[in-house]
């Protein structure tokens, strides 16, 4: 996330495209407005678009990775690498924290202040292995290049979305960080978040498979929200991260399960 220059932050498409560019991805955006945690709440309507961009090049990669006909499994952590570095390994961190802070801490104070420590336990390194695993596993499982890229695009799209919603429907865990200073969405914001995050899978995949992505991805968001609710009552920035995490790989499988 860069900071930029000047100008007082205004609501519009183009701004909040850009505001959730910088946000959630390490790619330069030229700004002419100032960015501010505030500004992110109102962005969060264009986070599915966000995942057009990255799975877009993730699919990409895993695209031009079979026809240089690699190993399947070769093609998969290819296209994950693509994401990583993209996003700065945003949301992986966010899981990692997680995992740490909701296996290590025996009460809420003590898991939030394992999730804000930058060192990297068992719990993280444990489940940041399973999760990347279950992803490459189930994308290595897709050889057909125009299917796979339009499975990463859409699973990149609508597990974005959840971040919104999470945004608004979880209250957050503390008074500072992320989850707070970014706020919480207008309802407004949140329905264009799901109006993308449903009307862009359907296109891509067809009605079928998109919907049984939708729900598999809107399944693995409640059930990190309901852990993450469970333990610290709320969300942060990492518990955000997670449900795009979850939601993601439920997506990803459910549809191997239905193609493969």
């Amino acid at each position: 996330m860069n900071d930029a220059p000047t100008k007082d932050y205004r609501p519009g498409w183009i701004q909040d495209f850009l505001i959730s560019v910088v946000f959630l991805t390490r790619l330069p955006v030229p700004l002419d407005i100032k960015f501010s945690m505030a500004a992110v709440g109102s962005a969060s309507r264009c986070f599915p678009l966000v995942g057009v961009i990255v799975g877009g090049i993730s699919g990409a990669v895993f695209y031009g990775a079979i026809l240089l006909n690699l190993p399947l499994l070769l093609c998969a952590f290819l296209a994950l690498a693509a994401q990583v570095v993209l996003t700065g390994a945003l949301h992986e961190d966010a899981i990692g924290d997680v995992a740490d802070g909701f296996g290590g801490g025996a009460t809420k104070d003590k898991k939030l202040e394992i999730m804000r420590d930058s060192r990297v336990g068992t719990y993280a390194v444990v489940t940041l292995i399973l999760v990347m695993g279950m992803k490459a596993a189930v994308l290595s499982s897709f050889n057909d290049p125009n299917i796979a890229f339009s499975v990463i695009v859409s699973s990149a799209v609508a597990s974005r979305g959840m971040l919104t919603w999470g945004m608004y429907l979880l209250a957050p865990a503390r008074d500072n960080g992320l989850g707070a200073s970014a706020g919480k969405p207008a309802l407004i914001t949140a329905l264009w978040a799901l109006f993308f995050t449903i009307l862009l899978p359907l296109l891509v995949l067809g009605p079928f498979l998109g919907s049984i992505g939708i729900l598999a991805a809107i399944v693995g968001a409640v059930l990190i929200s309901g852990i993450a609710l469970r333990q610290i009552g709320g969300q942060t920035g990492d518990v955000l991260g997670s449900i795009q995490q979850f939601a993601e790989l439920f997506f990803l499988i459910a549809l191997s399960a239905v193609i493969t």
